[in-house]
């Protein structure tokens, strides 16, 4: 399931070494030596994440405010009570 991740990170406009680093990728390549990953790409892509998740347990919460599988539950539950 890895390529729902990068193409989410591409929608991000993540850079290319911050998301080979992310999936395990090795790029070789000349230009991949002289690109380095700073702090802020790193919390830019921890945002968008986060803000992408929030708003996937909200759909959820429209649908229903519980879940049968326990964990998913538990997220709901605190995402109920975050919202209060």
């Amino acid at each position: 399931m890895l390529e729902p991740h990068k193409t989410r990170m591409e929608g991000f406009r993540a850079p290319t070494k911050l998301m080979d680093e992310r999936l395990g990728h090795m790029d070789g390549s000349l230009q991949a030596r002289y690109t380095h990953i700073t702090r802020e790409m790193r919390q830019d892509l921890l945002v968008n994440l986060t803000a992408e998740w929030g708003a996937s347990l909200d759909a959820r919460l429209a649908m229903s405010a519980t879940s049968p599988v326990w964990v998913r539950d538990g997220l709901l539950r605190e995402r109920l009570r975050a919202r209060s």
